[in-house]
C-alpha cells in the first residue's frame, strides 16, 4: 500500500515537472513568435535593428504580460484536463481565497517601510516623464508574477504532491523564472535579484494561507507593484521610466533581509496558531 502511495506520489511529481518545463517554453516560444512578427512589421518600414531594440524596450513591459497571459492561458487547458470540475480555474478562484488578516497587512508595511528607509528614493529628474510607463509598469507586473504565481498553485491543486515536493519545485519554479526573466525579458541588469525575492514572497504567503492566492494577490498590489512601477525596483525597465529612483541601489542584502524577516514572521505565527490549536 505504501509502495503504490509512493509511486503515485512519484508520477505527480514527474507530471509537475513537465508542466512546468512545458510552462517556461511555452513562454519561450511566444516571445520568441511576437518577438519575430514585431521585428518583421518593423523591418517592412526599413527601421534598422536599433529602432526595433528600442521599441522592444519601450513596450518591455507589454510584451511580457502578453506573452505570460498567453502562456497561462494555454497551459492552464492543459492541467485543466485531470479536474473533476467543469470550469477548474473557477473553482479554484472560489475554493483558494482567504479573507486577508491583520498580520498579513503588518508583514507588507514593515516590508514596504524597510524598502523605503534602505532605498532612500527621491524624485527622478527627467526631461519628460510619462504617467503611462508607470500604469505599464505596475499592472504589467501584477499579471507577470500572479499569473506565474497562479499557474504553480492550480497545479498543485489539481495534481496533489505532499509539502516536501511542493517546496522543491518551488523552488525550482523561481530558478528557472530567473532564468527565462534573465535571458529573454529582462532589458537592464539593474534590480535583476528582485524577481526571485517577489516569488519567494508571494508564494509563501500563499503556503502560510493553505495555498491561497488572495495573499499573494494583495501583496502585489500594495508592497512589490509600487516597488517596481514607483520606486524603479524593475527586473525588466530598471529605473528608466519610474517616478522615483533610489538613491541606494537595490541589492542582494535588501532582498535577503526582507526574505528571512517575512519568511521567519510567517513560520513563526504558522507555528504559533498551530500550538494554540493543539492545547485546545
Amino acid at each position: 500500500m505504501k509502495e503504490n502511495k509512493a509511486a503515485e506520489e512519484k508520477k505527480r511529481f514527474l507530471i509537475h515537472l513537465s508542466f512546468i518545463l512545458f510552462y517556461f517554453f511555452l513562454c519561450w516560444a511566444v516571445y520568441l513568435i511576437v518577438s519575430s512578427v514585431i521585428t518583421f512589421f518593423h523591418l517592412q518600414l526599413d527601421h534598422s535593428l536599433n529602432i526595433v531594440e528600442n521599441w522592444n524596450f519601450d513596450q518591455g513591459w507589454e510584451i511580457a504580460s502578453f506573452v505570460k497571459i498567453i502562456a497561462f492561458f494555454i497551459i492552464s487547458k492543459f492541467i485543466s484536463i485531470r479536474s473533476t470540475s467543469r470550469k477548474p480555474l473557477r473553482t479554484f478562484f472560489l475554493d483558494n481565497y482567504s479573507a486577508p488578516k491583520r498580520n498579513l497587512l503588518t508583514l507588507i508595511v514593515f516590508n514596504l517601510v524597510f524598502a523605503i528607509l534602505f532605498l532612500k528614493p527621491i524624485v527622478a529628474e527627467r526631461v519628460t516623464f510619462e504617467f503611462f510607463k508607470i500604469f505599464s509598469s505596475y499592472f504589467g507586473s501584477l499579471i507577470y508574477i500572479f499569473s506565474e504565481v497562479i499557474f504553480l498553485l492550480f497545479l498543485q491543486n489539481i495534481y496533489k504532491v505532499s509539502k516536501t515536493k511542493r517546496n522543491i519545485e518551488t523552488i525550482l519554479f523561481i530558478t528557472l523564472s530567473y532564468i527565462l526573466n534573465v535571458h529573454v525579458f529582462t532589458h537592464s541588469s539593474f534590480a535583476l535579484a528582485s524577481l526571485p525575492f517577489y516569488l519567494i514572497l508571494c508564494f509563501s504567503s500563499s503556503y502560510w494561507r493553505e495555498e491561497s492566492w488572495s495573499y499573494p494577490l494583495l501583496i502585489l498590489a500594495i508592497f512589490i507593484c509600487p516597488l517596481i512601477s514607483l520606486f524603479g525596483v524593475d527586473f525588466i525597465w530598471g529605473s528608466d521610466f519610474s517616478y522615483l529612483m533610489p538613491m541606494q541601489a537595490p541589492n542582494l542584502l535588501l532582498f535577503v533581509v526582507l526574505t528571512l524577516v517575512s519568511t521567519g514572521y510567517m513560520i513563526y505565527l504558522k507555528r504559533k496558531n498551530s500550538d494554540l490549536e493543539d492545547q485546545v
